[in-house]
């Protein structure tokens, strides 16, 4: 299950969502192929400045360009030149050593018209061909109906319609073991309360969870990713923040949990002004979606927790009563050897 540095790996088992993604160095770190005027560049950059510091630990730590080649010193001088901040954004690795993983796209619905256009600039008419695309999708693979949908993994169909209708048997193949499971749920459970809390709506996010061995440790972890489609009310990602500021005001790569900045969340774009009412809808429309879709995701994975330790006891119940039978069995057996061994040592009369 392992990627050797610098080899692509599938999106499908990769985190990250979709576009080209990619290990660097030793592979612990992924560069994602992302614009930098892209939401999800400047959502990031949000993140390292600490705007969102509950957010912080449960999405993947990312870097600049320039953190990366001081994390890297291994990286040939051609490789660090082609590190660049204007065309991808750099984040850990969840997958790096002997993983089992797991991609789950959480949310009702995948796609908003009036999310494309006002936050990625969409005609009216391609926002509402998109929408309806993603729509059909959202209900083939029953996301509309379940809240949640695996679309990758390493037991997941590569057919993503497939894969959404065969969520929960996905689900299932994650691990048998119920300890896995309690690990799983609870960073679940950190994420989707970080979520509330940090009061922002996602579209299109996903919960990616790994489970398996890393440099001899076990390691069992589960983050939000994807982020393209962000909507923050009160400091809209609007694609015109000035990234590069942004990341000059970042501590070093050690502190990359810095304090936020007095107010972050209300200067800005928006600063000393109340947010539209129509961004608040928007937000607050999809923060709900994505909280139920949680849920959702939260109980799927505690149904099948709960069947993994019933076939655990199952197992351990089937194990004694053969060893009892194979213990009956021989001290049964036990008698009538004795029995014939001594008829045999009859004097028989002889004829």
């Amino acid at each position: 299950m392992t990627t050797p540095p610098g080899e692509t790996q599938h999106a499908a088992v990769n985190q990250g969502g979709h576009g080209a993604i990619k290990p660097i160095g030793d592979g612990s770190i992924l560069a994602k192929s992302t614009p930098r005027d892209s939401i999800e560049s400047e959502f990031y950059a949000r993140i390292r400045q600490g705007e969102y510091p509950l957010m912080t630990p449960v999405v993947p730590t990312s870097y600049t360009a320039q953190q990366v080649r001081d994390l890297q010193p291994r990286l040939t001088a051609e490789q660090a030149a082609s590190l660049n901040d204007q065309t991808h954004v750099y984040f850990e690795n969840m997958a790096q050593g002997d993983m089992k993983k797991l991609d789950a796209k959480v949310g009702d619905k995948t796609s908003s018209r009036r999310e494309l256009t006002e936050q990625h600039g969409m005609s009216s008419a391609a926002a509402a061909w998109k929408e309806m695309k993603l729509s059909v999708v959202d209900w083939a693979t029953k996301s509309a109906e379940r809240g949640w949908r695996v679309v990758g993994g390493d037991d997941a169909p590569d057919s993503r319609l497939k894969a959404g209708r065969e969520s929960m048997e996905t689900l299932r193949q994650f691990s048998d073991d119920p300890q896995v499971w309690k690990e799983v749920i609870g960073k679940m459970e950190g994420i989707r309360n970080a979520a509330e809390q940090s009061d922002l709506g996602f579209i299109a996010s996903s919960v990616f969870s790994v489970q398996g061995t890393r440099d001899g440790n076990q390691v069992v972890d589960a983050k939000l990713i994807d982020f393209a489609h962000v909507i923050d009310a009160n400091h809209p990602l609007t694609q015109t923040t000035d990234v590069t500021a942004v990341d000059s005001r970042q501590n070093s790569p050690e502190q990359s949990t810095s304090t936020s900045r007095p107010n972050a969340g209300t200067e800005g774009a928006t600063a000393g002004r109340e947010p539209s009412q129509k961004a608040v809808d928007l937000k607050d429309k999809y923060r709900d979606k994505f909280l139920a879709g949680m849920d959702n995701l939260i109980k799927a994975a505690e149904t099948v927790r709960a069947e993994k330790e019933q076939a655990n006891v199952a197992g351990a119940a089937n194990m004694r009563g053969v060893g009892a039978t194979v213990t009956a069995g021989t001290s049964a057996s036990a008698t009538p050897v004795a029995v014939a061994s001594t008829s045999s040592q009859q004097v028989v009369p002889r004829r």
